[in-house]
């Protein structure tokens, strides 16, 4: 371990809620607090698609944990370099978010398990005790907002916006800006993503079976308030214990205050014969934890500071990787000599903060005063052993298929001995659709979804300072239109090189194709109904393995039918030598930014990985450069796409190819979301008429106005920022028509004249031009 020297944007509102101020035009919305904390809604888990393991490890964590299918992508996680990583692996994460939908509510990057752990980044990152060339694989991903001033250049000590300078553990949220610890909506403040991997299954690092055992552990761990102690072990070694033995005490006070059980060990660097670590925070080169007579308790953190606990690339030192395979959820190493700067690893708070409710990967992120460059934290970042998790209930789900306009009646209690339920949310299939406070109902058409199945989940958060979330889930089945889907898979049961037959069926129409999806993507096609479709065990991974049909049809309905789950073991069984099956399938783009295409083909050889040739390259678009194993592609659509593209491409094996198949891209959803508002000449005490053309069809519109002039307010609900000073709500919430239509007609209060006013509208996502008006 080196010594180090001692001298270790856009304006948001400072609050993640939508607030409209009563000022002098129509009505007003009721605030509502923003839902952050840790659940499996706030994260993306990216998954390697060229990994088996990693496949199979990354079913597992969303059968425990509960990621919906819109929360997972399938992407290479790692790049050559961290500018290629910035041209590549980053838009094409931000811009799936959109696509998506969820880029309002995700604040966790979950990396899955994966063989590699770094990405080369030479160049950017001053230090006066040790050049910095790698940066630790989730912590590219934690940077997204901030690529442009790492690419410019920044000091290692550069400091976390996040880092808790008390002991107030606070709830993340990345599309609040953190400034000094705290909610910030100054230009100083800084966004980010909490940035973690679930695994690392290279030499050196954690067996396939010893990250699912920690998976199991950590969500069981979940809200138990275990009995233990967390150990601070002050060494006899300098270099490694002296930048955090000063710290340890008044940790040590704070959670036994809080009724807790904690020790600060003098001259041990383990707590040998201790059977009840809830966490330990050492420092040595190389701690023996796998021979040492000690118990780790389920949900604990344990890390060892030192220069290469988490550089897998040598063998010298102790491996992070030895914490998790003998019991805890969660471990922080660096990838590269650091020098033993205290505010590179974390702060003796970690603890503090973890005991008063706070997520793993929040209560890590919340004690690094530096932003973790070279810092790997391995774990589950969801464990949270000591919140007070909402109980959740809807008594009035509905149990059979529903039409038209329903309504839901969320109701949550907590046993936090002084929070309240603040507010519900509710999501469809991932999307967040609605918030209310307490004592409301949410309102719900279903004419808005195709028929079918939907997943739905409520999920209610307390108003204490860790925002705890607690989810209900549940299925909504819609019938408006009297179609349905089926799917029916043979065997239920098998292994990576397994066949399995799936009948896609369903109500008879003008149908464009049928597709079976996993995960959110589709992995299998047909061009009618009642036909068959061959995937294999390497199609999906191994483990429990959820699988849905959904049918397009001409009028743009798609419609999905109820899951059905296979068992497939993770072993290669024995390969066939056949050739690869393509398939093709159809996918519309909602906004101009770039995002990930799968490219689906099935294949049953493990052993030998396909290639996949893109043959017809999309006209109004351009795929990313990707390896020839990669079955997906990066697509980069041009600004002024429009209508319809297309690819070509071919799956290849040592055993033969497959036929030519073609992915049909339709860019007409662009016509929308370009909200354009104009805004009649206005009169005190007359009426005024604002239009608003081109939005988002069948949407949720709003119209908002200031007396202030024009300014920057971010609205998380909407994940939108408004270019007004202090906005305020006029009139009433609208849903635009099929075309992108709508028109409000607001009487204007008889005030004295004349009076400047700005406007604008917005939609999720999206917002017009501001309209500028004088009342006369």
């Amino acid at each position: 371990m080196m010594k180090c020297a001692k001298n270790d944007q856009d304006r948001q509102s400072s609050v993640l809620r939508m607030v409209w101020s009563a000022l002098v035009v129509g009505g007003t919305v009721a605030a509502s607090p923003a839902l952050a904390g840790g659940a499996s809604e706030n994260l993306l888990l990216i998954v390697d698609p060229t990994n088996p393991d990693a496949m199979y490890i990354a079913n597992h964590y969303r059968t425990v944990r509960g990621v919906p299918d819109r929360n997972i992508l399938y992407l290479r996680p790692e790049a050559a370099s961290y500018a290629d990583f910035v041209d590549g692996n980053q838009p094409a994460v931000l811009g799936t978010l959109t696509n998506r939908v969820i880029d309002d509510h995700i604040d966790y990057i979950l990396v899955g398990a994966s063989d590699s752990f770094y990405i080369s980044a030479t160049g950017y990152i001053s230090d006066g005790c040790a050049a910095v060339r790698r940066f630790a694989l989730p912590s590219n991903y934690m940077l997204s907002f901030m690529s442009d001033e790492v690419l410019g250049g920044l000091s290692s000590t550069h400091r976390n916006e996040y880092f808790g300078n008390n002991g107030d553990a606070l709830a993340f949220s990345s599309a609040q800006g953190w400034y000094n610890g705290i909610p910030d909506g100054s230009s100083s403040a800084r966004r980010y993503f909490l940035g973690t991997q679930l695994g690392y299954l290279g030499e050196l690092g954690n067996t396939v079976d010893e990250v699912i055992n920690m998976i199991d552990y950590s969500a069981a761990a979940d809200g138990t308030f275990p009995d233990g102690t967390f150990y601070f072990m002050e060494t006899t070694d300098p270099l490694r214990s002296g930048p955090r033995d000063n710290q340890f005490d008044a940790v040590v006070q704070a959670i036994i205050d809080l009724g807790g059980k904690a020790e600060h060990l003098c001259c041990s660097v383990l707590p040998g014969g201790r059977h009840d670590i809830l966490g330990c925070m050492t420092g040595a080169a190389g701690p023996n934890i796998d021979g040492t007579d000690m118990t780790i308790q389920p949900g604990a953190f344990c890390d060892h500071l030192t220069s290469y606990a988490g550089n897998f690339s040598t063998a010298s030192q102790t491996k992070m990787s030895r914490w998790i395979a003998n019991g805890a959820s969660g471990s922080h190493g660096e990838v590269e000599e650091p020098c033993n700067y205290s505010g590179k690893f974390p702060h003796a708070r970690m603890h503090l903060y973890y005991f008063k409710g706070l997520t793993l990967g929040e209560s890590v992120f919340r004690s690094l005063r530096y932003v973790p460059f070279q810092g790997l934290v391995l774990g589950d970042p969801l464990t949270r052993p000591f919140a007070h998790i909402p109980a959740v209930t809807v008594d009035d789900a509905p149990i059979g298929p529903v039409s038209g306009d329903i309504t839901l009646t969320p109701e949550a209690t907590t046993t936090h001995p002084s929070a309240l339920i603040a507010a519900f949310d509710l999501y469809i299939d991932g999307v967040k659709w609605e918030t209310v406070p307490p004592n409301d109902v949410f309102h719900l058409d279903t004419t808005r979804f195709g028929d079918g199945f939907h997943a739905m989940r409520v999920v209610a958060s307390d108003d204490s300072d860790q925002k705890t979330p607690g989810a209900w889930d549940g299925t909504i089945e819609i019938n408006n239109v009297g179609r349905s889907a089926s799917l029916e898979i043979t065997p239920t049961t098998g292994d990576l090189a397994t066949a399995f037959q799936c009948t896609l069926d369903g109500t008879a129409g003008d149908v464009i194709e049928a597709r079976v999806l996993h995960n959110g993507r589709v992995v299998a096609t047909t061009t009618g109904l009642g036909q068959q479709a061959t995937m294999y065990g390497l199609s999906t991974g191994a483990g429990t393995v959820a699988l849905r049909t959904e049918i397009l049809y001409a009028d743009g309905m798609q419609v999905t039918s109820d899951v059905v789950t296979l068992t497939i073991d993770n072993v290669a069984g024995t390969p066939v030598a056949t050739d690869p099956i393509a398939y093709g399938y159809s996918t519309s783009i909602l906004v101009d930014s770039p995002l990930v295409l799968e490219l689906p083909a099935a294949f049953d050889d493990a052993a030998d990985p396909l290639t996949y040739t893109i043959i017809d390259q999309p006209i109004q678009a351009v795929l990313q450069p990707a390896a020839a194993t990669d079955p997906y592609r990066v697509l980069v659509p041009n600004g002024d796409a429009v209508g319809s593209d297309s690819l070509t491409f071919q799956a290849t094996s040592s055993s033969g190819q497959s036929q030519v198949v073609s992915v049909n891209i339709s860019y007409d959803q662009w016509q929308f979301g370009k909200l354009h508002l104009d805004v009649t000449p206005l009169f005190a005490g007359q009426d005024g008429t604002f239009t608003v053309t081109s939005g988002y069809p069948n949407e949720k519109t709003y119209l908002a106005y200031s007396l202030k002039g024009e300014g920057r307010t971010y609205v998380r609900q909407l994940n939108a920022t408004l270019d007004l000073r202090k906005p305020s709500q006029a009139g009433d919430v609208q849903y635009t028509d099929a075309d992108g239509f709508v028109e409000w007609v607001l009487h204007i209060p008889n005030i004295k004249t004349p009076k400047l006013a700005w406007f604008q509208a917005a939609q999720r996502s999206a917002t017009s031009n501001v309209a500028f008006a004088q009342i006369n």
